[in-house]
């Protein structure tokens, strides 16, 4: 027994159903991955386009910033001071503790970390810990982003009593990196 096709409307109404289907799987299966895929590209193709404007417009202004930092520096008071790494240590523990008794604190712990070669600059750390009230500790970290010399804050942790117990007063427990540079010299201790 053969099974016969329908026809008529019935049979119209199938092969129209079968056309259909047949088409929303081509769709979804080749045109739309491709009609993604150059989206995609499009998208792609206009970030670089605004990339390579960027940089143009950098690349032209790099001259002028070249003249700018060439006729304004002023090493000499944006670094630390010794002629050995232990020395630079000393001081930038002593311009901390200096900016940190201004700003009515005294640190916890200072602690020296190792000092590392930055192409013609030693960069000298410093750990310090503190539990101070938060204008307080607000006050030193700016005395130390605008003191001279220039130094960096780095790692910063904070830890502030729950919200139920905490006043105006209360001390924030701090932990901060601070770090400035030095000239390097040819002997290194």
């Amino acid at each position: 027994m053969e099974a016969a096709l329908p026809e008529g409307p019935r049979g119209r109404m199938l092969a129209l159903a079968l056309t259909l289907t047949v088409l929303a799987v081509l769709w979804v299966g080749c045109v739309q991955p491709l009609l993604d895929w150059h989206a995609a590209r499009a998208e792609a193709l206009t970030q670089r386009q605004a990339l390579l404007q960027r940089v143009a417009a950098l690349v032209a202004d790099l001259p002028e910033l070249q003249r700018d930092s060439s006729s304004s520096r002023a090493p000499a008071a944006s670094l630390l001071e010794g002629g050995s790494d232990a020395i630079a240590g000393a001081a930038l523990q002593g311009v901390v503790q200096r900016l940190a008794t201004e700003a009515g604190v005294q640190p916890n712990s200072m602690e020296t970390l190792a000092a590392e070669q930055r192409g013609a600059y030693r960069r000298i750390g410093l750990r310090v810990a503190m539990a101070a009230p938060w204008p307080v500790l607000v006050e030193l970290l700016r005395g130390i982003e605008q003191g001279p010399p220039h130094m960096l804050i780095d790692d910063v942790s904070l830890r502030a009593p729950p919200v139920e117990l905490r006043t105006a007063s209360s001390p924030v427990s701090a932990a901060f990196t601070v770090l400035a540079f030095r000239p390097a010299t040819s002997a290194q201790p």
